[in-house]
């Protein structure tokens, strides 16, 4: 009998096993430019997706069209003002569920790095990105993040994958 319960729970274990992997077979995120000209660059690694202003990351069931950018953002309230020597950044986003089941996206899922370095993010705005998503709906939000006035590079980061840690990156221009 005991032989019998460690064959199923092997068998079991296994069969866990086989569904985690098969869950994790997304398709491989890509980024397509926004501007109709421009061929879509699907050949980029997957640790290496940049997007622009225009362009739209497709990850999973999720298409991240990323729809401005303000580098130097001044719309915030007075008593929530950046430390000195410090601004805010936007990033503008609609994201549409392509799927069938529902995924909540909030700008808790992105990263921002100024010259390398990890940066805040703000978020005391009413359009945070943060909705969960219904099959074949669309949301629309913003990111924010605290940034140094000085900083030569600001990126954005989206994991796409979260098994393998792929990331895309988003451009603050």
């Amino acid at each position: 009998m005991k032989k019998i319960i460690s064959l199923l729970c092997a068998v079991l274990c296994c069969g866990v096993f086989v569904l985690f992997a098969l869950g994790s077979g997304e398709d491989e995120a890509t980024v397509s430019s926004g501007d109709a000209t421009a061929a879509t660059d699907a050949a980029e690694t997957q640790t290496d997706l940049t997007a622009n202003v225009g362009d739209t990351l497709n990850a999973g069931d999720l298409k991240i069209t990323y729809t401005a950018c303000d580098a130097n953002f001044t719309g915030y309230n007075e008593f929530l003002a950046p430390a000195d020597g410090n601004k805010y950044v936007r990033l503008s986003f609609d994201v549409e569920n392509t799927g069938d089941v529902d995924h909540f996206v909030s700008s808790w899922d992105f990263d921002c790095y100024a010259d390398d370095v990890a940066a805040e993010a703000y978020y005391g705005e009413e359009d945070d990105l943060s909705a969960t998503i219904s099959p074949g709906r669309k949301a629309s939000g913003s990111v924010y993040f605290e940034v140094p006035e000085g900083a030569q590079s600001i990126e954005v980061e989206y994991e796409t994958d979260f098994w393998t840690g792929n990331k895309a990156i988003f451009v603050v221009a």
